[in-house]
């Protein structure tokens, strides 16, 4: 009952959309899920919140510490917090926006994809010209890295909260496509720890929805547990009985999981 209800209201709010919708390099994809408006809905989040609990009191063993991941995974995060009395933390959204620019640098050195203003040093040749821009990306790459995504002011750290040695931590976000982001949490989480001097362990990730296009697995490869309260064909199912979504809806998005998961090997 509370998850029908929860993707009612989901979908209601329009947290979760169906049709033809642009993704990143230029996929579509049959629905579209944006937790972020969340903090919008408090009553919905709420029983995101009460979701996600009754998720986490049903494993074997409750963790130490929740750690939020920005930006949709906070609020949830908070929810959940309050819910069980499970102290919460949160990564700083900085680090992933250098990591990013800098991943995003060294695929443009690497292809070559860059372009010179014609005005640029008239007088060098522009194989010079090239050199000397390759190096000052370098240069860039380098020094953006160095930062660990530190501020210039204040503490540095890369994630905020009250962190003790030997701490069984769970991640907690929206949702999960490929883990990636959630990996990349685990490693600042532990990098984090690593400054502070002691030892903590990412045995979990818990989400509200798991798109099923290869989170799941890519987590399982590294020891870590996926916990979801629905996969993306669980909710589609539910709003299929609910008569929220007709049958070519839900065939279409079974029909997309199964294709997704087929081009990545999963299935």
């Amino acid at each position: 009952m509370l998850k029908a209800e929860l993707m009612k209201k989901l979908y209601e709010i329009g947290a979760i959309k169906f049709g033809n919708f642009h993704l990143k390099f230029r996929k579509r994809s049959p629905y579209y899920v944006d937790l972020r408006i969340l903090p919008s809905y408090p009553k919905v989040l709420d029983l995101v919140g009460v979701a996600m609990t009754e998720m986490i009191e049903e494993l074997p063993k409750e963790p130490d510490k929740l750690c939020g991941i920005p930006t949709a995974g906070l609020a949830i995060t908070y929810s959940v917090s309050n819910k069980t009395g499970i102290p919460a933390m949160y990564i700083r959204k900085e680090p992933i926006v250098y990591k990013d620019l800098v991943k995003h640098l060294k695929v443009l050195l690497k292809d070559g994809k860059y372009k010179l203003p014609e005005e640029s040093f008239p007088t060098i040749d522009k194989r010079i010209k090239l050199q000397i821009f390759e190096s000052g990306v370098k240069s860039a790459i380098e020094t953006i890295d160095s930062l660990k995504g530190f501020k210039v002011h204040g503490i540095a750290r890369v994630v905020d909260g009250i962190i003790k040695d030997s701490d069984n931590i769970h991640l907690v976000d929206d949702l999960i496509t490929s883990g990636s982001s959630d990996l990349e949490g685990r490693d600042l989480v532990y990098f984090e720890a690593e400054k502070r001097k002691i030892k903590v362990n990412v045995t979990d990730v818990d989400v509200l929805i798991d798109r099923e296009q290869g989170g799941f697995e890519t987590l399982e490869e590294e020891g870590i547990k996926l916990n979801s309260v629905v996969t993306i064909r669980e909710a589609a199912k539910i709003l299929y009985d609910s008569g929220t979504i007709n049958q070519e809806m839900y065939d279409i998005i079974v029909d997309y999981t199964i294709q997704q998961r087929k081009e990545m090997g999963l299935d």
